[in-house]
């Protein structure tokens, strides 16, 4: 009884985290950036205001992909795949794209930008979720079953890993490839996949020596302190100045210009410094729980399709979690990989509270389905 009512429940329970922490992130983001908007924007609410415009975006966008039957973008993925594909490349478009410390990755629409990557990411799953359904019987052929619809969808991560931006087409190939063994697609295949990838992984690596640097002070944080370690040891400066409890919501010394991209990429350092151990801890629980209910609600998909996009946007949102959490704490190289509902960045919002209308929409329809339509049987043919 227990049991049927939380599957229930699941979805509900899933909202209300998702709306905490968007509202915890709402919250330090003001927190994290007061000190830098003030000084450079003179005004302490501008990133506030535009999170909660991007908030506002985001809950519409929730609202549409959830009435959306998501069978429809099924039919229409070649297409998402396309546009993404074609928004990648307006960031090289003079006057249209907007680059950043050297990196191409907005598009200038009026007064806000726009990251296209931060959509083709989920562009990239619905195209391979689709393909991986629709090619059922040729799942354990190497070339129709994995090598092409993976080639097809490694041209936009190509032009993401061109902005430059390794962390992204990482994390969305680690997606990918949990998505290929949960159809069923055989080891061996996956792996020659991944190694026939590795040498264009490590090419763009030595072709920006700047990642080569952030490896090597990985591997000795004393090699460079004040170059490309510092952001790592000013952000474990502030977790270690937060201590048990924090030295007070609002009070971090280090989001006064000691640490870079304090409200985007290393908020977490922040949390840790104003909230301490407690703070960051509640938080990390938090995700856990987050990813152990769109655990649940995968489990209860049963359509191919449907089941795969579950698996890929659960396991998107963990591994960026993971992965920012990893850096901030210097347990893994520094990459810009935003922290879910936590970083400032509109266009990442959105899509994030996009991707959990989605699945809501997925969860919900499936004794909705149309006849004909490919499905799995959990027990024989996906690990979760």
């Amino acid at each position: 009884m227990s049991h049927s009512w939380l599957d229930r429940w699941t979805p509900e329970l899933f909202m209300i985290v998702v709306l905490a922490l968007a509202a915890f992130g709402t919250l330090m983001t003001y927190s994290s950036s007061v000190f830098y908007a003030e000084e450079v924007f003179h005004s302490r609410y501008y990133f506030l205001n535009r999170q909660l415009t991007w908030l506002a975006l985001g809950a519409a966008a929730a609202a549409v992909m959830r009435v959306v039957h998501y069978q429809w973008l099924q039919r229409v993925s070649w297409l998402l795949l396309a546009l993404a594909t074609g928004a990648l490349l307006l960031v090289y478009v003079p006057g249209l794209g907007r680059s950043v410390n050297n990196a191409a990755r907005w598009i200038r629409v009026g007064p806000v930008s726009i990251q296209p990557s931060e959509f083709a990411k989920y562009a990239v799953i619905l195209f391979v979720a689709e393909r991986l359904s629709a090619n059922r019987r040729y799942i354990e052929q190497l070339f129709r079953g994995v090598a092409l619809p993976l080639g097809i969808a490694a041209v936009p991560l190509l032009l993401i890993a061109a902005e430059p931006d390794l962390g992204t087409p990482v994390v969305v190939g680690l997606t990918v490839v949990t998505l290929c063994y949960v159809a069923g697609t055989r080891t061996s295949n996956i792996a020659a996949v991944a190694l026939a990838a590795l040498p264009a992984v490590g090419l763009l690596i030595w072709m920006y020596p700047y990642r080569m640097r952030r490896l090597v002070s990985f591997v000795n944080p004393d090699s460079d302190p004040r170059g490309a370690g510092f952001q790592a040891a000013q952000s474990l400066i502030a977790i270690g100045s937060g201590h048990l409890k924090g030295i007070g919501l609002g009070k971090s010394v280090q989001k006064m210009f000691y640490l870079p991209e304090a409200h985007t990429d290393f908020v977490f350092s922040i949390i840790g410094e104003e909230l301490g151990l407690i703070g960051a801890g509640a938080l990390i629980g938090a995700f856990i729980l987050l990813v152990w209910l769109m655990y649940r609600m995968t489990r209860q998909v049963t359509d191919m399709f449907g089941h795969l996009v579950a698996v890929g946007i659960m396991t998107l949102l963990g591994l960026q979690t993971v992965i920012n959490i990893g850096v901030v704490t210097s347990s893994l190289p520094t990459k810009g990989i935003a922290l879910p509902f936590i970083s400032y960045g509109g266009s990442t919002l959105v899509a994030t509270l996009g991707a959990c209308g989605l699945l809501l929409n997925i969860v919900q329809n499936q004794h909705n389905l149309r006849s004909g339509q490919p499905r799995i049987r959990l027990s024989e043919h996906t690990v979760i």
